[in-house]
C-alpha cells in the first residue's frame, strides 16, 4: 500500500510518534512518503497561549456539559496558521493518508490549515494521530482533538478509519501538574 504520513510537530513529541508510525508501516511492507509540515512564522509559546486562552473556559464547560460539548464542537471556530507548501498538495495518488499533530485545545493550527489546503481527500481513507500533555481522557483529550479533526477530514470528503492518541507527558508551558492532578483525582 502507498501511504502518505503528514505531520506537524512543535516540540518534537509528535515527530517521534510519526517516526514510529512510519517505521512500523514500512516493516509491514508498505511504501511510506513522509511530509513534515512547517509554519511560515513560528510563534512563541506565549503568543499561542494568548490565541488559545479564550477557549479554556469553554473547554471546561464542555467537560461538564455533554449538550454544550456537542453544540460547541459543531460551532467551534478553528484557528489556522500559515504553513509552508506541503510536499504533496494532492493526496489522491495515495491509498491511505495518515495525518497527525499536537493538540492545542483542539486541532493544531498548522494541521487545520493543511486540511483546508490539500486536495484529493475525496473517498480517501485517513488515519489521524495526535500527542497531548495529559492522560488519555476520552472527553478532555481524545474527543477534543479527534472530533474537530474528523469533522474537517469528512468535510473534505475523506473517511477517518482510525485514530491514535498518545500522551507525551509534556507541556510546553510546564502545566503538566494540572494533568497529573486531574489523573490523580479521576484515576487515583
Amino acid at each position: 500500500m502507498n501511504i502518505l504520513l503528514t505531520y506537524y510537530t512543535r516540540t518534537g513529541c509528535t515527530g517521534k510518534l510519526a517516526e514510529c508510525i512510519a517505521k512500523e508501516l514500512k516493516s509491514r511492507g508498505h511504501t511510506v512518503s513522509v511530509d513534515r509540515l512547517d509554519v511560515k512564522k513560528r510563534q512563541s509559546k506565549w503568543t499561542l497561549l494568548i490565541r488559545q486562552i479564550h477557549q479554556y473556559p469553554l473547554v471546561g464547560l464542555a467537560l461538564f456539559s455533554k449538550s454544550f460539548r456537542r453544540w460547541w464542537q459543531k460551532h467551534y471556530f478553528q484557528p489556522e496558521d500559515h504553513i509552508v507548501s506541503p510536499a504533496y498538495p494532492d493526496v489522491s495518488k495515495f491509498h491511505h493518508v495518515c495525518i497527525g499533530g499536537p493538540k492545542w485545545c483542539y486541532t493544531s493550527y498548522p494541521i487545520a490549515r493543511y486540511l483546508n489546503q490539500i486536495s484529493g481527500l475525496e473517498n480517501q481513507n485517513v488515519s489521524a494521530f495526535a500527542t497531548f500533555g495529559g492522560p488519555p481522557l476520552k472527553v478532555l483529550e481524545l474527543d477534543l482533538i479527534f472530533m474537530p479533526m474528523s469533522n474537517q477530514i469528512c468535510h473534505a470528503g475523506g473517511r477517518v478509519t482510525c485514530t491514535l492518541g498518545l500522551s507525551s507527558n509534556f507541556h510546553e508551558l510546564h502545566l503538566i501538574w494540572i494533568f497529573r492532578l486531574l489523573s490523580w483525582i479521576i484515576f487515583r
